[in-house]
């Protein structure tokens, strides 16, 4: 069992460890019913344009949607450019067909480059398969009008794509983004509890540290998600959402530097680190619900910025710490944690300039 767990972890893209299971299966549910949907809005458009051969839409459609704007946009540029090259090594086989009276060997001379360019740029596979798809399949006719309605059709499928990834349960990335954000700084903290235990080893929380890199890369791509959504750049629409990533990046940064100088004042026997993990772990916890508190539509400003002074006031001062390591880590700390509260407590993207 623990071989097939870990082969799945190596090979799958399985969620972090302690995922809730709404944290999983909301996210797969919605992207079936936008898969299904662009498959049938396809199958329509297709069926109202009279296409010959509607298949290819409903294969393209099933391909170029993706669970986010920006996965879908990436890959509907991917399937056109492939397709414009695989189009245009298809007519070339065409012409090379009706002039030896040969079937195969244009076929294979047009394919070669084709595999060559997509083992330099792995985002032009799709010329091989449109190769194939405008050549190799039968068609009765002019050899041309096939290729045109399959082109069609592939070209209606990434345009339904791109329509149901916009306006069919798409979710908003500002509320994904500071979710994450609140679960990533919530996971720092179990990552400090972790490096005060005796009984756990460094192995243990680099694997916690690898489950915060994760949750780190979804926050970035939700962000990255956020800047598609609308035309406005989001640092002026958004400047908090902007900053969060670079934020985070760096709470973590300082987070494992805190928790290797925790583990090492442990085993040297170091007794006041329980007092230490106590501030940090309040103030991680803050930002936390801070992040949660950035999903509601009002906040009360004042209770803001109460919480936020009673952050630093709580925060070990550098000069409690006897340890040299100790007294950097923590000032690396306290640098960024006020940089933290500044944008996510008080709205102050400019608190985060410099990193």
């Amino acid at each position: 069992m623990n071989l097939l767990t870990r082969l799945s972890r190596k090979w799958l893209s399985v969620p972090p460890r302690h995922s809730r299971w709404r944290e999983v299966m909301r996210p797969a549910t919605r992207q079936t019913i936008r898969v299904l949907v662009s498959v049938v809005v396809a199958w329509i458009v297709g069926s109202l344009m009279h296409l010959q051969e509607t298949i290819w839409a409903l294969v393209t459609a099933l391909i170029v949607t993706q669970s986010s704007i920006s996965q879908t946009m990436t890959t509907a540029r991917d399937q056109i450019s492939g397709t414009l090259i695989g189009a245009l090594a298809g007519v070339c086989a065409v012409v090379l067909e009706i002039t030896t009276g040969l079937r195969w060997l244009p076929f294979w001379i047009m394919l070669a480059p084709l595999v060559f360019l997509s083992a330099i740029q792995p985002t032009l596979r799709f010329a091989c398969i449109t190769l194939m798809i405008v050549y190799l399949f039968p068609s009765q006719g002019s050899p041309f009008l096939p290729m045109i309605t399959r082109l069609l059709a592939i070209v209606v499928g990434v345009a339904v794509s791109i329509v149901v990834s916009f306006f069919i349960l798409h979710s908003s990335a500002r509320k994904q983004a500071f979710h994450t954000a609140a679960r990533l700084l919530r996971r720092m903290d179990q990552l400090l509890k972790s490096a005060l235990d005796q009984n756990t080893g460094w192995a243990a929380i680099e694997r916690q540290n690898d489950d915060c890199v994760a949750l780190l890369t979804e926050l970035e791509d939700a962000v990255t998600e956020a800047r598609r959504e609308r035309w406005k750049e989001l640092e002026k629409r958004d400047p908090v959402l902007a900053a969060l990533p670079r934020l985070m990046r760096r709470l973590l940064n300082d987070t494992m530097l805190v928790a290797r100088a925790i583990a090492t004042g442990r085993a040297a026997g170091n007794t006041g680190l329980l007092p230490l993990y106590k501030g940090l772990s309040h103030a991680l916890r803050a930002l936390a619900h801070s992040c949660e508190e950035q999903l509601r539509a009002k906040r009360n400003q004042h209770e803001q910025q109460s919480e936020d002074e009673e952050i630093l006031e709580l925060l070990p001062r550098l000069e409690e710490q006897t340890r040299p390591e100790m007294r950097f880590v923590m000032s690396l700390f306290r640098e960024d944690l006020e940089r933290a509260v500044g944008v996510v407590m008080r709205s102050d993207a400019s608190a985060a300039k410099g990193l």
